[in-house]
């Protein structure tokens, strides 16, 4: 834990004072930080500020402190969206904790053609199941933004597609294919055709599929709908591996400036 990640239902009141009855949060703080009464953490509130957080009473059933806000940062630059078919449960987790780490603004689960149903009986899309994945993320990466999670298991991908094209414009569409070509030159590229430089905010969007992979008439839909097809290595990697790739290769401040 490199950040106690804070959440507004912990707070008593309107006080500065916050109450953690997390028991597995706790068993970290106490055992693993080795903090106590007096004791001072790196701290955040989920979408407000980074602050520190000192412990005031400290049993194995609950943690009383207080929290002080220092700065409010700024949400991670690019945006990124992520249109993510369904996984196997425990690559899910996986992907969740990347999305916390990273500052993903939103990732949207669907079903594509090679889809297994029978992974939506798993707990992992339970959410609070989920929430404790981002988090666990984000207090792994020191971010304070919570990633937006959408399931949409009922909906085909184009009628997905077409409501978020309609909630936000997107100066990148990716789509991870090993027969593509890689993400800096399409960035570089298109910063220079298009002068997004000029803009405040670039957003990314990024479709991901299944093990394995999507069918050729989905990959051909992606296609039609502007979606680059980026490839992240030579190797085949794991669906989790090849978003990590991806999301530190998009933070690299060097491709947008």
């Amino acid at each position: 834990m490199n950040l106690l990640v804070c959440k507004e239902e912990w707070r008593l009141e309107n006080s500065n004072r916050f109450l953690i009855q997390d028991p597995n949060k706790i068993k970290h703080i106490t055992t693993i930080l080795k903090k106590e009464s007096g004791s001072y953490l790196r701290a955040g509130l989920i979408d407000q500020s980074l602050g520190s957080f000192k412990i005031l009473e400290s049993s194995h059933q609950e943690i009383l402190g207080t929290y002080r806000p220092i700065l409010s940062p700024l949400p991670r630059i690019p945006e990124v969206h992520v249109l993510l078919a369904i996984n196997r449960p425990p690559t899910v987790r996986k992907i969740l904790q990347l999305a916390g780490t990273w500052g993903v603004r939103s990732i949207t689960f669907f079903l594509t053609q090679n889809s297994r149903k029978d992974y939506l009986t798993s707990p992992v899309w339970n959410p609070p199941e989920m929430e404790s994945e981002l988090i666990e993320g984000m207090e792994q990466g020191k971010n304070i933004f919570l990633p937006s999670i959408r399931l949409d298991f009922n909906r085909k991908p184009n009628e997905i597609l077409e409501q978020t094209l309609q909630e936000k414009k997107f100066e990148f569409r990716f789509l991870l294919d090993r027969k593509g070509d890689s993400v800096s030159k399409y960035i570089k590229d298109g910063i220079v055709n298009t002068q997004i430089r000029k803009e405040k905010l670039i957003r990314i969007l990024v479709a991901i599929g299944p093990e394995s992979g999507f069918v050729r008439s989905e990959i051909e839909f992606w296609k039609q709908n502007d979606f680059c097809r980026v490839n992240l290595s030579k190797q085949v990697l794991r669906t989790e591996t090849a978003t990590a790739f991806l999301l530190s290769r998009l933070e690299e401040k060097s491709l947008y400036f």
